[in-house]
């Protein structure tokens, strides 16, 4: 496969965050993607070899289009739009899946902005998304707050100042410091901003500045010209440092790790995290009391965790799960599965005498880091003792 031609053209792209559409040659959309830098990021694609899936996809870009952006949190929800538009062949994560995180504004007198998916039970209102990264989602919405302060929670007009509206993050509709009008209007400018159209929010946000100067309400509009001051200077430093630095598909979707705490089967419990696209998601954590096995038998006490937590239809399944343990653990793990009559690559880690030592168990080659998956095991083993300390405690009282 000759790219010559088409590196050459990518070698020239702005270090910039953005949008990259890679096309074949009747121009259909085949992959999607965000970066913080476009020429970096795209050309890391033809830097090395890739998966089979991926020289596939690669064969077939004839022509590669970008869409600079001002920030990388703009980039991320035209990401997001554009692949809902054009349902591209090989962004497979995020088409039709109801599964990943995204934002839902409701519809109500005083409506909440707030992460959620579809799964949910949700009110009326209105979804943007999904996202491919649970982690990225809960930091644009606290970037996107420090701009707009919205109403997540708390009671509107309560009477009572909720602890977000001290910290700068909700207007005040629990304690009626802003008027119901001004409030729907700031939620029309995040619709508008979610929809990729900030141009047309800030021209809307100094249309209301010069309103509120011509009456003489010049400390509102002092507010608004901080806002647009923001608008145009968004600090997204953080969204950079999760920008994919390695392809979407190297790091699976959503990782679950198990872990077993207790000392010669007394108060026995299990963790379950889970990491999204690389990054812890504790709005997923789970906790488990052993209820069914007596003395110290970490295999079977998993096999519990693991046959409860598959009676959970609702949760997300997971595309690799992680346990602490040998061949027996990872084992008893394949034998819930195949009762259940689901295909999840399962990973075990054996400790070693010292960390560098420990042993990864699988059944085939992963592309996933080893840090990462020890990263990972090392959470699911805090968030078990940390649990275990807690049923230990309570005892002793």
């Amino acid at each position: 496969m000759d790219n010559t031609k088409l590196i050459s053209k990518i070698k020239k792209f702005p270090e910039v965050p953005g949008i990259y559409i890679m096309r074949d040659e009747k121009q259909t959309p085949l992959y999607i993607g965000k970066a913080s830098s476009l020429r970096h990021r795209v050309l890391s694609y033809f830097q090395r070899p890739q998966e089979t899936r991926l020289e596939k996809m690669l064969e077939q870009v004839k022509v590669i289009e970008i869409q600079k952006t001002d920030s990388v949190i703009e980039a991320l929800f035209s990401e997001s739009n554009l692949i809902k538009k054009y349902k591209p062949k090989y962004n497979i994560k995020l088409k039709d899946d109801k599964t990943f995180l995204g934002i839902f504004i409701t519809k109500e007198d005083w409506p909440r902005v707030m992460p959620a998916r579809l799964t949910q039970k949700l009110p009326e209102g209105e979804f943007f998304g999904p996202f491919p990264s649970s982690g990225q989602v809960r930091e644009a919405l606290q970037i996107l707050r420090k701009i707009f302060p919205f109403r997540a929670s708390c009671k509107p007009m309560s009477g009572k100042a909720c602890f977000e509206y001290h910290l700068g993050m909700c207007p005040g509709v629990c304690a009626g410091k802003v008027d119901q009008k001004d409030y729907q209007r700031t939620v029309k400018q995040i619709r508008l901003f979610l929809q990729g159209h900030k141009k047309e929010v800030i021209r809307d946000v100094e249309k209301q500045m010069k309103e509120l100067a011509k009456n003489l309400e010049f400390e509102k509009a002092a507010k608004l010209r901080d806002t647009v001051f923001a608008l145009r200077h968004i600090q997204d430093v953080a969204l950079i440092a999760e920008d994919d630095l390695k392809h979407p598909e190297d790091v699976p979707e959503r990782i679950e790790a198990y872990d077993i705490s207790n000392i010669s089967g007394a108060f026995a419990v299990g963790s379950m995290v889970v990491f999204s696209e690389g990054l812890i998601d504790k709005a997923q954590y789970r906790k488990f009391k052993i209820k069914t096995v007596s003395g110290a038998n970490d295999i079977a006490m998993l096999s519990e965790i693991f046959r409860r937590r598959f009676e959970h239809s609702e949760w997300p399944n997971p595309n690799l799960i992680l346990v602490d343990g040998g061949k027996g653990q990872v084992n008893g793990a394949k034998e819930v599965l195949k009762d259940k009559k689901l295909e999840i690559p399962v990973v075990g880690i054996a400790k070693g005498p010292k960390r560098d030592k420990d042993e990864i168990i699988a059944d085939e080659k992963l592309s996933v880091d080893k840090k990462l998956l020890l990263r990972i095991r090392d959470e699911a083993h805090r968030f078990a003792i940390s649990y275990y300390r807690l049923r230990h405690q309570k005892s002793l009282k």
